[in-house]
This record gives structure tokens, C-alpha cells and sequence, in this order.
């Protein structure tokens, strides 16, 4: 073989060769490259795995911290609506703290809470193993974790004082905590509400016992005030009322009439001190009746037409046709603001006239007072109808007085749905002007206006029950005068006594009394079967008291101080009544 064949066959082994080499080379790179291919992912494997395993067990702690937080917030909205209906009791922090290791991850509870019943101390409330439960000083945190973070204690506050605390051992991961404080300060929140409401609930009933108390208070303080001023007015008046029957000096006569210009002085203040009175304690009556208008201006007319020509005043009194004959209302409390307005014109006017207009417009009582009086400063007028207030509340005014009647009008008017107004120029006079809405009545006019018929009252049988002496020997005067000789019990016992072997016609009976008053009297008379008319005499003006009176079984009350018209008309009415049942 030639030696360039050999050269060139040489050479191509060799680049075999070499090929072969770069071949294993390459082999042996792939297949460590695919060792630590296979190595990595072998890794990655064990990291995915790891992975896997960690999130199944984040999964689980977050389903188990979800039940946990559902049942704590479903224990709270419960006993959130339950104290809503109930106050804080023993017997509800024991369920509460029942219904709360009932729950996987708590194994014990403690409640220690302010004792209703002794002040500085805390009754102790407990569930669950209690051995678990261990002292942790909280230094007045709000709330503190045990060295082990299986323990928390939370204060209960109001503002600034400490109810109590809220104790829980719980079997939780530590990361629950944020979770677990945010719900147990809602409990305590809970149960730190419901004690404020308990205690303003509380504050509030025993202020409103207090009211209550206080009301009554003023209720009874009124009606005995009344009493006792009016049962001595009523001996006063109704003696001096007698001894204008008898022959009097001129001297004598004077000193009467000013005794009895004194007696109805009193009686004006006393009725407005007792009406302001009533005002106040809520025991204003408003009683509607039928009425003549017509008639009740006449008497008003009759009241002022001597004084005002006394004082050298004209008096005027226009009073319009069109006014119905017949109105449904207080007539008493309407001649009261009409007496007063009109009162008060007289006693500030020196010279001049008075006028009064009573007219019936849109189905409502007009009535203005005119004078020309001293008239009001215009910085007064705004604080004329408050009580006790006068133009000069000074010592040395010129006008004396207890500044209520203005006061009283309107508070009348008020009640009455009315209005009043005032007009008034200084030094020229002034004008009231009052609207009341009434209604019509359809009773014929006559059947008021109709005069008494003579009756034979001289025959009748009559007991009075009273107390006073006084009171006692004015209305057997009263009753003599009528030829009448009463009988006379001293208290409701002495009555029911006599009455159970004694028949009379007609009982007149005082209502506060000794031993029995007149209202248990009247009862008891009632409850054994008596049918005879009772007549109240009474003190009392209050709604209250008239109330009781009919409803003990009284037929009529007379008012104190009476006068002799009062009784007459009273024994004319029960004396007719009595012989048309016989």
C-alpha cells in the first residue's frame, strides 16, 4: 500500500478518534448535567412538598381561628340582645361564662364583677376547670396575657371605675391573639353597656318616684292649705255676713264693712295664691257647663258699677245681640279673668272710664277691658303675665297686690284653648283683649234662667257633720235663719251613728275631719244601703278632692266660705228632689 494511503487512512482514524473522544466528553457532561438536573428537581419536589404540608396546616389553623371567632361573635350577638331585654344578673354571667367553655379552645372562665349589694366588693363567677385559672396582676391595663400566652385578663370599665374583669384559659396558637383580644373586648364592652343602661334605668325610676312623691306632696300640701285658710275665711265672712242682719251703729256698721272688705280682700288673695297652687301641681279643673253669658256679664256689671262709681269712674258695659243665649264652658273660671282684667283696670285708673265689650264672633267669646289708666311700659309688657310680677315690685309702690292675678288669667285662657293680648300706651291706658272658643249649647235659655219656686225648706230635717266650731255655729245661724234647727255630728263616726237610728232629709258633711272623715263617711253610709242627699262642705277647690267627693258618694258640693244663698239654693234643690221621689 502506498504511504500516502496509509498517511491519509491514519489521519482519518485519528480524526475518528478524536471524534470518539468529543463524543464521550459530550456523553459524560449530558449525563452529569442530567445528574444535577435531576437533583434539582428533586429538590424542588421536597420543597413543594414541604410547601403542601405547611399550607394544608395554615388552612387548618384558619378554619379552626374562624369557627373560634364565628362562636365567640355568635355568644355575643346572643347576650347583647339578651341584656337588651333583662338587667345584669348572677344567674347571666353564669350562662355567659356556661356558653363560653362550650367552645373547643377555652377551658376555663372567670367573671369577677361588682356586688349590687355591698359597695367595694366583687362577687365571682366561675366555668370550666378552675385549677387553670391563675392570678394575673393587670395593674389596671385593660388587658394582659400570662407568661405561657394561654391567659387573659380583661377589665370590665365605666369611664373611669372598674366593674370587674373577664378571665379566660385558652388552648389557641399565639397567633390567634389579635383576634381573641379584639372579640373578648367586645364582651366586655357589652357588659360595661348594659350596666350603664341598668344604672340610667334605675336613676331614672327612682327619679321618677321622687316626681311622683313630690307631686303628691303638693297635692296634699294644696288641699290642706285650703282647708286652712279657707275654713277660718268662711267663720269670718259668714259671721260678718250675719251681722249685716242685725241693728248696727253707724260706728259699728263702718267697722263691718271693713271687716268685710278685708274678709274678700283675703279671700281674692287666697284664691290666687291656691289657684297658682293648683297651676303647679297640675290640679286645675276646667268644668264645662251650660251657662247664660248674658247673665254672667250682668253679674259682673253688678259687681263693679257701685265700686267704679265710688272711685267717680265711668263704667261702660256693651254686650252684643248676636251672643247665643246659651254657652257651653266654665262660666266660674270666665267671671274669674273677667273680675280680674277688670279688677285691675279699677285699681290703676284714677280717673276716666272703664270700658268692657262682649261680643260672639266666629264661633268665639270676645271680651276686651279697657281703661284709662297709668298704662304699661312697654320693657314690662313681656313679663307682666309671669307670676308674682308687678310694674313696681318695689316697697314703696303705689299699688299693692301679689302680682298673680294677670298670671292666673292667662294660664284660665290657656286651658281654655283662649288668647289673650295687651295693648297699652303709658300714661294713656291700656286694653286686654281675650278670645275664647265655646261652643253653643242647644238647652233653652229659660231652663237656667228660670227663678227658684218657693219651697218650705223651714221643714226639713237637716244633720251637720263638722269639726270646727266655729263652722258649726255659722251654719246653724245660716240654717235658723230659714227656721231650720240642724242636729250636729263632730267627726263621720258620730254621723254614721246617729243616721243608724235617725232619719233626716238632707246630710251636709264636711270632708276633713277626726276619726272619720267625711269621704270614708260618705262611703260607708253609701255601702249599708242610705239614699238620702249628702252635701259636701268643703274647703277644697282642688280637682282631686272634687273628684273624691262624687265618688265616695257625695251629691253636691258647696265651697267654703259659703254664703246664706249657697245653703238656700242647695236645700230648695234636694227638698224638691227628695219630694218627687216620695
Amino acid at each position: 500500500m502506498p504511504s500516502e494511503e496509509i498517511q491519509s487512512l491514519t489521519e482519518k482514524i485519528e480524526l475518528l478518534n478524536r471524534k470518539i473522544a468529543r463524543e464521550k466528553a459530550a456523553k459524560k457532561a449530558a449525563e452529569a448535567l442530567l445528574e444535577e438536573k435531576s437533583r434539582e428537581l428533586y429538590t424542588a419536589k421536597q420543597l413543594v412538598e414541604d410547601s403542601l404540608v405547611n399550607i394544608k396546616e395554615e388552612s387548618k389553623q384558619g378554619i379552626a381561628l374562624l369557627h373560634f371567632k364565628t362562636y365567640l361573635e355568635s355568644t355575643l350577638l346572643d347576650y347583647n340582645q339578651l341584656l337588651l331585654q333583662k338587667p345584669i344578673s348572677n344567674i347571666l354571667l353564669q350562662r355567659l361564662l356556661d356558653d363560653l367553655i362550650g367552645i373547643e379552645n377555652i377551658k376555663a372562665s372567670r367573671i369577677r364583677f361588682k356586688s349590687p349589694k355591698k359597695e367595694e366588693q366583687f362577687d365571682t363567677f366561675t366555668a370550666g376547670d378552675k385549677s387553670l385559672i391563675q392570678p394575673i396582676s393587670t395593674a389596671n391595663e385593660l388587658l394582659c396575657w400570662s407568661e405561657d400566652n394561654q391567659q387573659i385578663k380583661l377589665l370590665i370599665k365605666a369611664s373611669t371605675s372598674v366593674l370587674g374583669s373577664l378571665t379566660l384559659v385558652l388552648d389557641s396558637p399565639i397567633s390567634w391573639q389579635n383576634t381573641i383580644e379584639k372579640q373578648l373586648l367586645l364582651f366586655c364592652d357589652m357588659i360595661s353597656a348594659a350596666q350603664r343602661r341598668q344604672e340610667l334605668l334605675e336613676n331614672t325610676i327612682k327619679e321618677k318616684l321622687r316626681a311622683e312623691s313630690s307631686e303628691q306632696s303638693t297635692r296634699d300640701f294644696v288641699a290642706m292649705i285650703n282647708h286652712e285658710l279657707r275654713t277660718p275665711l268662711n267663720g269670718l265672712l259668714g259671721s260678718a255676713e250675719l251681722m249685716l242682719d242685725t241693728k248696727l251703729s253707724s260706728y259699728q256698721q263702718q267697722l263691718l264693712n271693713t271687716m268685710h272688705q278685708s274678709g274678700e280682700l283675703l279671700r281674692v288673695i287666697i284664691n290666687d295664691l291656691l289657684d297658682l297652687s293648683k297651676m303647679s301641681a297640675g290640679m286645675l279643673q276646667i268644668v264645662e257647663v251650660d251657662f247664660s253669658p248674658v247673665k254672667l256679664c250682668q253679674m259682673i256689671f253688678d259687681i263693679f258699677k257701685q265700686r267704679t262709681e265710688e272711685s267717680g269712674l265711668k263704667f261702660t258695659f256693651n254686650v252684643q245681640q248676636n251672643i247665643p243665649q246659651i254657652l257651653l264652658g266654665d262660666p266660674d273660671r270666665i267671671k274669674q279673668i273677667l273680675v280680674n282684667l277688670i279688677g285691675n283696670a279699677l285699681k290703676f285708673t284714677q280717673e276716666g272710664e272703664i270700658t268692657v265689650n262682649i261680643s260672639w264672633e266666629q264661633e268665639k267669646l270676645h271680651f276686651t277691658v279697657q281703661d284709662t289708666g297709668c298704662g304699661i311700659p312697654e320693657d314690662k309688657v313681656a313679663t307682666l303675665f309671669d307670676p308674682f310680677t308687678q310694674v313696681n315690685n318695689s316697697s314703696n309702690r303705689s299699688f299693692e297686690g301679689t302680682g298673680l292675678g294677670l298670671a292666673i288669667c292667662k294660664q284660665l285662657i290657656d286651658e281654655m284653648n283662649g288668647a289673650i293680648s295687651l295693648t297699652s300706651v303709658l300714661n294713656k291706658g291700656s286694653c286686654f283683649k281675650v278670645v275664647l272658643p265655646l261652643n253653643s249649647s242647644q238647652k233653652i235659655a229659660l231652663d237656667i234662667e228660670r227663678p227658684q219656686a218657693d219651697y218650705p225648706i223651714e221643714n226639713l230635717k237637716i244633720l251637720v257633720v263638722e269639726d270646727s266650731k266655729v263652722n258649726q255655729m255659722l251654719i246653724e245661724m245660716i240654717l235658723a235663719k230659714f227656721g231650720i234647727t240642724p242636729t250636729i255630728a263632730n267627726d263621720g263616726q258620730e254621723a254614721i251613728d246617729y243616721l243608724a237610728v235617725n232619719n233626716v232629709d238632707i246630710v251636709f258633711m264636711d270632708c276633713r275631719m277626726p276619726v272619720v272623715d267625711g269621704f270614708k263617711a260618705t262611703s260607708l253610709l253609701r255601702e249599708k244601703g242610705y239614699t238620702k242627699p249628702i252635701i259636701a262642705l268643703t274647703a277644697s277647690t282642688t280637682s282631686v278632692e272634687t273628684e273624691q267627693c262624687y265618688q265616695c258618694g257625695m251629691d253636691e258640693i258647696i265651697n267654703k266660705p259659703y254664703q246664706q244663698d249657697d245653703i238656700r239654693t242647695a236645700l230648695i234643690k234636694w227638698g224638691q228632689q227628695l219630694d218627687s221621689t216620695r
